[in-house]
């Protein structure tokens, strides 16, 4: 191979610095350091080159870091051509320079012809799945050509193994005159589905663009859905004979072995089950009254209370705590008031802290009840509007409660603390003034939206997804990571005898948290005895400290209301206080450890 001028890489700015330029100025920093300190620097450099070239070899020879080694390697040199230029000077001056520029040009020689070839290399690579991708799309066409069916010369051959088969295969003719290459067609729960290969004049994306054509001669009043096919060439189209979503869903008991485990809550178009991974998510929850709301917020408290390793907390802010009072017995405590709002957030930024500390010590990531020895938190929001509004009023900018919660849902989805937030009315003033919340919101669902415009605060302005459009109670429309496009299903309908039965057997596999391990929220209560009395009734047995907790009272005032209470209080073996029981059974208290 003949290598002609050209061929040659000339120089560039990089090369004469690496070369000239950098051996020059070690010599010029010897020649000043020689002048300034004499044979003081030249020490120096000689102790400074021995160190270096002592790094670089044990670098080398117990492989630590590349870069570490060649630095070195390099500053070992450096050194000793200053030393050189400093302790002998004259004519070895010259040589030091001579014998560090053609280190430095070889080095760099060498550099660009590995970067070069990693270059060349790289380019081939593409060149070579360029290619294989070129072929592929040949034997594709050719493959569509194959299998393509010729038009006879009385017309084209639209028969087909079933009704189905032949109507799809008459409508693309008529509609567009084409003959379809393929057609498979299979009966479903809800209608059929139709794999259709398209013919070598009509790709996909066209087929897909012009598909109302082709249902409009279909001559059919159920809904068409497409999805691309497994090959490039092939249509999925999937037809819906009616609207399932017209009958109500039947609520079905589940039990999830964990918290991992994907919670079902609805039923798609298709008759299929809608599962969402609510784990290490916060989920939104929004929609009009009358809709359906309230009801998926039962149903993912019933899905979620009836796992081992996960427990509920609540925050019911209206008048009398309507939504949420009536999951008390599957619910750690509940927050019906801004004092007991504040105190649970508070306990639950204290809960962060202690849970990242386990996890830092495990030097681990995310939160695992199994391993980690605590179960994984759900707190439910009914009415987050109302929430942020009680919660804000007469706070300054810090101690706020929804910049506690900005902080909650920013911080806790990896330690196994989720937010359950459900709104009629979602706007910036609902968010803390933010007017996205899709930031800190995984798992958005919507049922109707009487009020368009406050879609865009659920799934922003351009998504598709238009809650609007949704009819009838329980129709949601679920957008997730796993649920990337507007597609319409309906909540499991969960009948107040379903939800009195659930709950009362939730009720008894619940576990509470046991005794010093558990959040305490103020009780409400005029008198000290009433105070303390509505404290036990909430909480069943309790320490002194936690009676002051809950009831907003010093050692003493507990004291002296649980002395005027007896009978009805006593104390236990174990040092708590608890109500005597007044029937002839007891219930029995199942409890859960919290490991610290």
């Amino acid at each position: 191979m003949k290598i002609t001028f050209a061929d040659v890489p000339r120089p560039t700015a990089t090369d004469v610095i690496t070369v000239i330029g950098l051996p020059t100025l070690v010599s010029a920093t010897g020649m000043a350091a020689d002048w300034q300190y004499g044979l003081n620097a030249a020490a120096v450099e000689l102790v400074a080159a021995v160190g270096a070239g002592s790094l670089s070899l044990a670098a080398f020879s117990k492989k630590w870091n590349v870069t570490l080694a060649w630095a070195s390697c390099a500053a070992a040199g450096v050194f000793t051509q200053a030393w050189v230029t400093t302790a002998i000077g004259g004519w070895a001056d010259l040589y030091a320079w001579l014998i560090a520029a053609s280190s430095a040009a070889g080095a760099r020689g060498v550099y660009r012809h590995r970067t070069r070839h990693d270059e060349i290399k790289l380019s081939m690579e593409q060149t070579r799945l360029d290619t294989a991708k070129i072929g592929q799309q040949i034997k594709a066409q050719q493959l569509s050509k194959v299998t393509a069916v010729e038009p006879s010369a009385e017309g084209p051959d639209l028969s087909g193994h079933t009704v189905e088969e032949r109507d799809l295969r008459t409508a693309v003719w008529e509609a567009l005159r084409q003959e379809l290459a393929g057609c498979f067609v299979e009966a479903t729960d809800v209608g059929w589905k139709a794999v259709l290969d398209c013919p070598p004049v009509l790709d996909r994306a066209t087929l897909r663009l012009r598909w109302p054509r082709v249902a409009g001669a279909m001559r059919v009043d159920g809904a068409f859905h497409l999805d691309d096919g497994p090959l490039t060439s092939q249509l999925v189209v999937n037809y819906v004979d009616g609207d399932p979503l017209d009958a109500a869903v039947p609520y079905e008991s589940e039990r999830g072995a964990t918290f991992l485990d994907p919670v079902v809550v609805s039923r798609d178009e298709f008759g299929q089950p809608v599962a969402i991974e609510m784990a290490y998510s916060h989920t939104l929850i929004a929609g009009s009254s009358k809709f359906g709301k309230s009801t998926l917020v039962r149903l993912l408290a019933i899905r979620l209370a009836g796992r081992p390793d996960t427990v509920l907390y609540g925050v019911d802010m209206k008048p009398g705590s309507p939504e949420l009072a009536p999951m008390r017995p599957i619910l750690q405590d509940l927050a019906s008031t801004p004092e007991e709002a504040h105190a649970l957030m508070d306990w639950m930024r204290q809960e962060l802290d202690e849970r990242g500390q386990i996890l830092a010590d495990d030097e681990a990531q995310e939160w695992i009840p199994e391993r980690h020895g605590r179960p994984a938190v759900y707190v439910i929001v009914d009415e987050h509007a109302e929430l942020v509004r009680q919660g804000d009023k007469g706070r300054k900018k810090g101690d706020r409660i929804s910049d506690k919660v900005e902080s909650f849902l920013a911080l806790n989805r990896a330690y196994g603390i989720h937010m359950i937030s459900a709104t009629q009315q979602p706007s910036s003033g609902v968010f803390g003034g933010k007017t996205d919340a899709r930031g800190n919101y995984a798992i958005r669902i919507s049922t109707r939206m009487n009020d368009r415009a406050h879609a865009q605060f659920v799934f922003g302005r351009t998504s598709g997804y238009n809650p609007g459009d949704l009819t009838r109670p329980g129709e949601i429309l679920v957008n997730t990571p796993d649920h990337g496009r507007a597609l319409r299903s309906r909540v499991e309908w969960l009948r107040g005898e379903d939800f009195r039965r659930e709950i009362a057997r939730l009720a008894r596999e619940t576990a509470k948290a046991p005794v010093g391990k558990r959040l305490i929220l103020p009780a409400d209560g005029s008198s000290n005895q009433e105070r303390v009395r509505n404290a036990l009734a909430k909480y069943g047995n309790a320490t002194r400290r936690e009676l002051e907790q809950a009831a907003g009272l010093d050692e003493r005032q507990v004291l002296k209301a649980l002395d005027g209470l007896k009978p009805d209080v006593e104390r236990t073996d174990a040092g708590t206080w608890r109500l005597v029981p007044s029937g002839a059974w007891e219930a029995q208290a199942v409890s859960v450890s919290f490991n610290g």
